[in-house]
């Protein structure tokens, strides 16, 4: 991310298909960072986004990534000892920058000067976020824990959500911060290997993507964007009550202000559900099975 060039291109592509849910989140959760609380990174176009199957999980965001203007990135690629041990663990491991997407406990930048684990109440506040994440990220199936923080939020997590996470793998490592090797030699290679047992245990329980195109794509779609371009194909919508998978067979707005009501070919039956415009609904490729 020190190449213009590169760094560029990662920010013209922050609104591509698979990274921009989780960018639309990512403005919700600046709007309403917590007293104190700095800015939240983007989702970088680099990684899997809502086509990840390896979540690697961090406590906060490096404090050396924090930009003026906003516009950081959350990536292996950082310009930082962090995301290039990360790197290197991934390449090592085999594993595909586009099958992981990297996330925090706790989003928000931490204050100025704020050391040391994260807080009860900087994890309480990172769960819902975190859950709403992960339901953007259908095919996510393990999630590395890099660090005691993530594994005790993890755990909380857990208690909250059970059935939600019951899909998840969790595997504890540590943090690829330099300062998480701190310590004795034996605790030093301990910590060194530990991180690399991880990430070979990750790519065990995902198997690698078959050719170039790398992990299987889902789409994820607004509502209002919906067009015929989609009709036939298989969808995936909620509104929060009830869930309707199967064929799109008519998607009707009244106007921008009104719900968007969609008609689904459920168990040869025609259903309706009507849902806000920004909510989002996964559309299935071929015939639409997971």
């Amino acid at each position: 991310m020190n190449d213009p060039e590169f760094k560029n291109a990662q920010e013209l592509e922050l609104w591509a298909e698979h990274v921009a849910p989780l960018n639309s989140l990512v403005r919700d959760l600046r709007s309403m960072a917590p007293e104190n609380a700095g800015s939240v990174p983007f989702f970088a176009p680099l990684h899997g986004g809502t086509d990840a199957t390896i979540l690697c999980l961090a406590a906060s965001p490096d404090p050396a990534n924090r930009s003026k203007a906003d516009e950081d990135v959350l990536s292996s690629e950082d310009d930082n000892p962090s995301a290039e041990a990360l790197s290197i663990l991934l390449e090592e491991s085999g594993i595909d920058p586009r099958e992981v997407v990297l996330s925090n406990a706790y989003p928000w930048y931490r204050p100025d000067g704020a050391t040391g684990r994260l807080t009860g109440a900087e994890m309480n506040a990172g769960i819902e976020p975190m859950s709403k994440m992960l339901r953007l990220v259908p095919n996510l199936r393990t999630v590395i824990l890099m660090g005691k923080g993530p594994e005790e939020f993890w755990g909380k997590l857990s208690r909250k959500y059970p059935q939600a996470l019951s899909r998840i793998t969790a595997i504890p490592s540590f943090s690829p911060a330099p300062l998480s090797l701190s310590g004795t030699t034996a605790q030093r290679e301990e910590r060194i290997a530990r991180r690399s047992e991880a990430m070979r245990e990750a790519r065990k329980i995902v198997r690698a993507p078959r050719g170039p195109a790398g992990p299987r794509r889902e789409s994820m779609v607004r509502a209002e964007d919906l067009g015929p371009e989609h009709l036939k194909r298989v969808i995936e919508v909620s509104d929060g009550n009830q869930t309707l998978h199967g064929p799109l067979l008519k998607a009707f707005q009244p106007s921008p202000e009104w719900r968007v009501t969609l008609t689904v070919e459920v168990a040869g039956q025609r259903r309706a559900l009507g849902v806000t415009p920004d909510t989002w609904v996964r559309v299935y490729r071929g015939a639409g099975l997971r």
